[in-house]
């Protein structure tokens, strides 16, 4: 994930040392493999076995298999979510007790990511006199704040914002979760709410579109690229983008849509792909490093994102940055970075015709193309990089150690 992968290189680059232990497993998908290792790291990486989890991902896909639908009914939801946080929390806190008598490693601040870990956190806090922090990626809770016992309904993402920290750090990528912490009654000396930062290239990419057509000859120089980049799960609809090709495809528009990332939606969308029969107009790249995204961005003529929750993400900055025009839908978590006309054309979320007739348009209109480039250049001038989103962040987590003397 580009936010985790930055804000710990961020640390790094202020000369802090870090353990960062993490499950065997994505608690969020059924794939019962491993999390592939990280290659290269400058910091410690302990893996926390989780094998408890396996039964649990078998169940929660049974159910789904049953149903024939993404979605669990509300009390398997909630059994299965609270025996993750329960068991997780358990694991976390003895591989943080291993790990530390092993390395001798005594912690000044206990990071938690996501609310899966808030607890663990706060417990080694408590247990090693220690702060800690609790950083959230995001919440679904916005929408669902009006509904009675919220909190016990949905207690795994409400611990995120519930369980005690010494500061709550909250990502602003369009899910609110500002309102959130206001009806929480967090209290915000504690609380920040900020966005995503962009790691630009250190130089201008150098790739080529000859460079990445030896990677992958299905790529066609001559044709216009429509790039999107993004986990493959249900909730970031490249089914939408599919649509929208078919309408490219009926109106004769020379395209190609490049899908650089992988997920438990690969498959279901390469079959919606082969029975609309535009399955040669798309390029699966799977997983890409991220020098290489630079690079194909450089080298695109349109970024699509069609997320269903929200738009406003690492991506969609990364895009701008690179000056693509957006071809997205209405959304407003993205309401002050993508304006209609100007640097972006965006439909509604069902209508995938006109979905599709905009990216006719930006494909065969270069004038209006290079508008939308100049309106992107503006707009990621506004943008914090990662350095300067680390160094605030930096800041803070001084202060809340600074008090104990370390």
């Amino acid at each position: 994930m580009p936010s985790l992968r930055e804000t710990l290189n961020g640390h790094l680059r202020e000369k802090h040392e870090i353990i960062f232990i993490a499950p065997e497993y994505d608690l969020f998908s059924d794939d019962l493999s491993p999390i592939p290792g990280v290659r290269g790291s400058k910091y410690g990486i302990e893996i926390a076995k989780c094998s408890w989890l396996l039964p649990l991902k078998r169940f929660r896909r049974h159910i789904r298999k049953m149903r024939e639908s993404n979605s669990l009914p509300s009390p398997f939801r909630w059994l299965i979510n609270m025996s993750i946080l329960f068991f997780l929390t358990v694991t976390f806190l003895l591989k943080a007790f291993k790990v530390c008598k092993k390395d001798a490693f005594k912690p000044d601040l206990i990071y938690a990511h996501n609310q899966y870990s808030a607890l663990a956190g706060f417990l080694l806090g408590k247990l090693w006199k220690v702060p800690n922090v609790t950083r959230l990626y995001g919440t679904f809770l916005a929408d669902l704040m009006a509904k009675p016992f919220v909190s016990l309904r949905y207690p795994t993402a409400a611990a995120g914002y519930l369980v005690p920290s010494s500061l709550l750090i909250c990502t602003n990528d369009g899910t609110r979760g500002d309102e959130v912490a206001r009806k929480f009654r967090i209290s915000q000396k504690r609380f920040r709410f900020w966005q995503n930062g962009v790691e630009p290239p250190s130089s201008p990419p150098k790739m080529t579109r000859e460079d990445f057509l030896t990677r992958n000859p299905k790529l066609n120089i001559n044709s216009k690229w429509i790039v999107s980049c993004s986990r493959l799960s249900y909730w970031k609809r490249i089914d939408r983008m599919l649509n929208a090709l078919v309408v490219c495809k009926k109106e004769g528009v020379d395209c190609q849509l490049i899908i650089a990332g992988d997920g438990p939606e690969k498959e279901n969308l390469q079959n919606i792909a082969k029975k609309s029969h535009i399955e040669d107009s798309i390029v699966w790249l799977g997983a890409v490093d991220h020098d290489d995204i630079w690079g194909l961005l450089n080298v695109s003529d349109v970024f699509t994102i069609t997320n269903d929750v929200t738009n406003r993400c690492n991506p969609l900055y990364e895009a701008a940055w690179a000056t693509l025009p957006v071809v997205s839908v209405k959304d407003p978590s993205t309401s002050d970075l993508l304006i209609h006309g100007e640097n972006a054309l965006l439909a509604d979320k069902e209508n995938p015709t006109a979905l599709g007739q905009y990216l006719c348009q930006i494909c065969r209109n270069e004038k209006m193309k290079e508008k939308m480039k100049d309106s992107q250049k503006r707009l990621s001038a506004s943008f914090w990089t990662w350095e300067e989103r680390m160094k605030a962040e930096v800041k803070e987590l001084e202060k809340v150690i600074r008090p104990l003397g370390r």
